[in-house]
């Protein structure tokens, strides 16, 4: 069984996820949108093993810190979709709509695909569901095993993400929300990208925009 630490980066709150093994302290970091240094020092301060860095999708305040964090520990970036490239290529122009920090382009180690199942080394596999909307190339990770869901900017407790950036769609997302993750037990842990998290069952029953 796997465990989940949440660590809230950024001038836009984004919820960094530590996944980890309990009795091997191997990990994977989701999301290291900023703040590398209190990434990198939770890791360390707990004596984990990071294996990879995996990113949900292409949006700055969701990957800044990627490849600050992966060079800390030589560890690579997977993910997200490839329809995501773009929006890591121009990691610096979002930075400058926003006002921040500008961030040179980001290319992953390997990019996932709908379907994939990942061996990360935490003794479970991550299934990859790829879950545009958001942005074309957005992915969520279903851990079935420990029972919960990466599911990034595309589906929050009593909401769900924008589409209205480039490349978003809103048909898309909902889409994505109704045929990939609604479909999951309802017990299963609904981790998002920002704010509090929820579950399948939740969302499925009270979620006001998916009705």
């Amino acid at each position: 069984m796997l465990t989940y630490a949440n660590l809230i980066v950024g001038s836009f709150q984004v919820n960094c996820r530590i996944i980890s093994n309990r009795e091997t302290g191997r990990c994977v970091i989701c999301d290291p949108g900023d703040n590398a240094d209190k990434i990198t020092g939770h890791i360390r301060n707990n004596r984990l093993v990071p294996t990879a860095v995996i990113l949900t999708h292409g949006h700055l305040d969701h990957c800044g810190a990627a490849a600050e964090v992966a060079e800390a520990f030589k560890i690579p970036v997977v993910g997200p979709h490839r329809d995501d490239r773009e929006w890591l290529r121009n990691l610096d122009r979002q930075a400058r709509m926003f006002g921040l920090e500008t961030r040179p382009a980001l290319e992953p180690d390997r990019y996932v695909t709908d379907g994939e199942k990942l061996d990360l080394e935490l003794g479970e596999s991550i299934l990859v569901l790829h879950c545009p909307g958001h942005t074309p190339g957005q992915v969520c990770y279903y851990f079935r095993e420990s029972g919960f869901l990466l599911s990034g900017d595309v589906l929050f407790a009593g909401s769900v993400g924008r589409s209205d950036f480039p490349g978003g769609n809103h048909s898309d997302l909902i889409n994505s929300i109704r045929n990939r993750i609604l479909i999951l037990p309802d017990s299963t842990a609904v981790l998002p990208g920002h704010g509090p998290d929820s579950t399948v069952g939740e969302e499925r029953n009270t979620n006001p925009y998916l009705y």
